[in-house]
């Protein structure tokens, strides 16, 4: 009877995924097993203690889970295992031990194999990018080295993993799969803070305590969630001239009470609630003022609640982050619902409308308008019917008609300019981009600064908010910033050369390879337009998420028959109908 018990417990270990089938892949999803298993029961404790057991458990995990799962899936891994992390705020960290362990995986493949990776003269650019980066040892302050340290391992991290991903994902099913696990992913970002949003205790069950004392102990920047799934931001009509009125029609029926000035205050302490302030004490007056909502601090000054919009984050620690891996996925879950079976059809359906709900409702303008940017791109060069042209673009206005009307109908603002902190957005965006080009001289130009903090200028204040100093907000400047103009036209081509990869292999090939590269070279342009204003470096969800599709582009694509240039394929078209003309 143990035998068979034993035998029956190896059937259900072989079903699970692995990459090399055998007594190797037992053990480690043995092992994988033990420790998230261990992980859970100690952050279940709910100490100090356990969570610290929990994050080294979890990491052991992701670095297991990194080793034995086929490498289509492997590459995504780090993703999930970062869920586990977010339980005690460690999901930044989870992600890039994951990450770490798949180039590993990866670099040990090739040196059993005793090859170079078969990537084309692609991979000179991301060799070029990490040597490029590293020579910022040279302009980087003794201060910021080991800030400078990370940038360079993670850019390491990003050109391994894209160097991974072309040099295996030859097939069209394993890149299908890694498109999969990442809807699924951006499924799970938004079921969760849907969870939060309508009040289910989802937040309850992080340990915030976990990320503060690792910081501490270890000196570790462990990119912290302060803000939480969901939060309230000032809308633009704050309410104050409402609540003004009804504060004269209450004076004109309440003898004695004081005249008051009623305002929103410009500072952050109070960046939800509407102040009240009397001329005189206003505190006998306190139950009648108790019927509008003010609640008085002071005898003279008191806090009314402000009208608020929400603004969701999801697991990851920025809206923008969350609404950036929406951005990505859009146009690629549609291949889902184009191609898939019965289940793999509903995935895609749950993942279009996953995208569109976080970029919707992280209340990202720059997030509908990539996304609004991918659909015109493949109307004007997209290989698509009609039919599925018009079908992404019908979903796309349904779904900006039904949360502008759910805005409109709840809060009495439109999501695209409702939140009150969007005009500042935009000055500070302008701000930073005259910053960094302007500090950008002397050795500078060539080699940057190293890092994202500017030690030449002083920052400054649009708004009423500080401004970073330079190099922020965008990707394109914070390689111009870190690595100067070498850096930034690196990365440029980065993008370019993926996207050029992706639509030769739309124009050239056929059937489901054209459909999935089509949509891919959608997504990548999309990227690329967003890449103006969202870092890349953000966190590494957003990081890994970009690497992944934009190695994409050039997998399977290093090979083909016709040049990657548009222009280089017309010409070749016209030599031939005139060499086929005078023949």
């Amino acid at each position: 009877m143990p035998a068979v018990k034993t035998d029956r417990g190896f059937q259900m270990i072989d079903r699970l995924p692995a990459g090399d089938p055998g007594d190797r892949s037992r053990l480690l999803w043995l092992g994988a097993g033990a420790s998230l298993a261990f992980g859970l029961v100690a952050w279940g404790t709910g100490t100090l203690a356990g969570g610290v057991l929990a994050w080294w458990a979890l990491m052991f995990t992701a670095v297991l889970v990194a080793f034995v799962l086929p490498l289509p899936l492997a590459l995504v891994s780090p993703l999930f295992l970062g869920l586990f992390g977010w339980l005690v705020d460690m999901l930044p960290t989870i992600i890039l031990v994951g990450w770490s362990a798949v180039v590993l995986r990866w670099a040990l493949m090739l040196w059993r194999e005793r090859r170079w990776p078969r990537c084309g003269r692609w991979m000179w650019l991301l060799l070029g990018l990490v040597a490029w980066t590293m020579l910022g040892v040279a302009v980087v302050p003794a201060a910021d080295l080991r800030h400078f340290l990370l940038l360079v391992a993670i850019q390491g991290l990003i050109s391994g993993l894209m160097l991974a991903v072309v040099d295996t994902l030859r097939s069209l099913d394993d890149r299908v799969q890694v498109v999969s696990a990442l809807t699924v992913f951006v499924v799970v970002l938004s079921v969760g803070v849907l969870f939060e949003w309508v009040g289910l205790p989802v937040e309850d069950m992080q340990n915030r305590e976990v990320s503060t004392r690792v910081e501490e102990a270890y000196g570790l920047d462990v990119f912290p969630n302060a803000i939480g799934m969901t939060n309230y931001v000032r809308a633009k009509n704050a309410g104050a001239a409402e609540l003004r009125r009804r504060v004269d029609r209450l004076a004109e029926r309440t003898p004695g009470l004081p005249a008051a000035a009623v305002y929103a205050p410009p500072f952050t302490a109070f960046d939800t609630s509407i102040v009240v302030r009397f001329e005189g004490s206003a505190r006998a007056f306190e139950d009648v003022l108790r019927g509008l909502d003010i609640e008085l601090l002071y005898d003279n000054a008191g806090l009314a609640p402000m009208v608020t919009v929400p603004r969701l984050r999801s697991f990851p620690r920025n809206a923008l982050t969350y609404a950036g891996v929406c951005v990505a996925l859009f146009p690629l879950a549609f291949f889902l619902v184009w191609t898939g079976d019965s289940r793999r059809r509903l995935l895609g359906w749950a993942g279009v409308v996953s995208c569109l709900f976080g970029a919707g409702f992280s209340l990202a303008r720059g997030a509908w308008i990539a996304i609004l940017i991918a659909i015109l791109y493949l109307l004007v060069d997209g290989r698509l019917s009609w039919r599925r042209k018009g079908q992404m673009l019908g979903v796309f206005v349904a779904a900006a008609v039904m949360v502008t009307a759910f805005f409109v109908a709840r809060y009495g603002v439109d999501p695209a300019t409702g939140r009150a902190g969007a005009p500042g957005s935009i000055g500070t965006r302008t701000t930073v981009y005259e910053e960094t080009v302007g500090v950008l001289r002397g050795k500078h130009f060539l080699l940057g600064y190293g890092t994202t903090t500017s030690r030449a200028e002083e920052g400054s204040r649009e708004r009423g908010r500080y401004v970073p100093r330079a190099g922020t907000h965008s990707t394109y400047l914070n390689y111009l910033f870190r690595a100067g103009l070498i850096g930034g036209l690196g990365i440029v081509a980065l993008y370019a050369i993926s996207w050029l990869h992706a639509r030769a292999g739309a124009y050239a090939m056929e059937g489901r390879e054209r459909l999935f590269r089509t949509l891919l070279a959608g997504s990548i342009f999309s990227l690329a337009a967003h890449a103006a204003i969202l870092s890349l470096y953000v966190e590494p969800t957003y990081t890994l998420t970009v690497s992944l599709l934009l190695a994409l582009g050039v997998a399977g694509a290093t090979e083909l028959p016709t040049s990657v240039l548009p222009w280089r394929k017309a010409r070749a078209k016209a030599e031939s109908r005139v060499s086929a003309g005078t023949s």
